[in-house]
């Protein structure tokens, strides 16, 4: 970022605005991008995506001016947004509903390694060609990612996602189920609450580092930056407890979001440098037992399978809300208070305790709906 405002002649305002406006559209995109599901086949939606990234890409690239470069992450903003609700949405149709969790598990694991793989490349790139060349290098990435994604994946004939011979108003009919029901929000407020304290604490941390640890900044970015080794071997821990766990997932939320909500709380109490990567380290294990579960639980939450990409498109759409929220509100908590990081402890905490009743709250109404269930089935008989 520092290069471009340089190159570009804009100031951090404008530089912020070329983040923020990622995030808002992906805010969009995702719960819009699940709606069309049920219209357009995932597989369909999924290559837009993937093209909307590698023009953007490639327009930022070649951007003269800081109009362009934010009309090229407006492109990015389309991509990013869509392939976060879409992409999960293709596993759930392609894997049953007992062999969903592990290809989920997996994946969540896409934010980790790619700021790990970004962070580290970005700095031989950028030194060696420029700050373009990082554009021109995951551009190259996409196209690749859209060859293999058109010839590899292959979708269910009898998916009901995108089926033809719907009429609008029967779409609009199925919309309307998805967007009353109740299980869904509960998942989204929990996945909002992660988003917004996961966000909160990775933006701030190496921040915090120097301004209450008197650590170097070069060494509050690399040992904060163990977070993201963290957060994959947590994915990889993920993947083998939803393995072997059989039971209630729900039940399994609610624990993964109590644990979550104590680093949260914990997550600005830190009063020596010695402490900064084992807590980081652990902290990144952590923060990644929620988004397995939720991208297993969530397609089973669903109330019909037209609607399966409405749901990730709601539950996702939250987390990308929270990240957006998450940053500016934590900044604003102790900037009012002097820049005092202890202020951030009992906010933290606040965004913990509403995690932990939407995780409740999505339990309640799922075992509702399998008692209500149960109760029916001898009636139909």
């Amino acid at each position: 970022m520092t290069a471009a405002m340089a190159d570009l002649g804009i100031g951090l305002t404008q530089g912020g605005l070329l983040m923020s406006i990622v995030a808002i559209t992906a805010i969009v995109l995702a719960l819009f991008g699940g709606m069309l599901t049920v219209r357009f086949r995932p597989k369909t939606l999924a290559i837009a995506a993937i093209c909307c990234a590698l023009a953007g890409n490639l327009v930022g690239y070649a951007a003269p001016s800081f109009e362009l470069l934010l009309f090229s992450r407006l492109l990015e903003g389309l991509g990013y947004g869509l392939q976060t609700a879409i992409m999960p949405t293709i596993i759930a149709e392609i894997f049953p509903e007992n062999k969903r969790s592990i290809p989920m598990a997996l994946y969540s694991m896409w934010v980790s390694i790619g700021m790990l793989f970004i962070f580290n490349f970005s700095n031989v790139l950028s030194v060696s060609w420029g700050w373009r060349s990082c554009w021109l290098f995951c551009a190259a990435l996409f196209l690749v990612a859209l060859v293999l994604f058109a010839f590899v994946v292959k979708e269910p004939q009898d998916s009901a996602l995108g089926a033809d011979g719907t009429t609008w108003q029967e779409q609009k009919r199925a919309i309307g189920i998805e967007a009353k029901n109740p299980s869904i929000w509960c998942l989204t407020l929990v996945f909002t609450i992660f988003g917004l304290g996961c966000s909160a604490f990775s933006t701030f941390a190496p921040t915090f580092c120097v301004q209450a640890l008197g650590m170097d900044p070069a060494a509050a970015n690399t040992d904060t930056g163990f977070l993201t080794f963290g957060m994959i071997a947590g994915a990889l821990m993920m993947t083998g407890i939803l393995a072997v766990y059989r039971r209630s997932r729900s039940v399994l939320l609610i624990v993964a979001t109590v644990i979550t909500g104590v680093f949260f709380a914990l997550s600005f109490l830190l009063n020596a440098p010695w402490q900064v990567i084992p807590f980081c380290l652990v902290n990144g294990v952590v923060l990644q037992t929620i988004p397995p579960i939720v991208f297993a639980v969530c397609p089973s939450a669903a109330m019909q399978p037209r609607t399966v990409g409405m749901a990730l498109g709601i539950a996702t759409a939250g987390d990308h809300l929270g990240a957006f929220v998450g940053t500016v509100a934590l900044g604003a908590i102790v900037e009012s208070a002097g820049n005092d990081w202890l202020a951030a402890v009992p906010a933290m905490a606040v965004f913990a305790v509403v995690g932990v009743l939407g995780a409740i709250g999505f339990h309640y109404f799922m075992k509702k709906r399998a008692a209500q269930a149960f109760t029916a089935e001898p009636a139909e008989a």
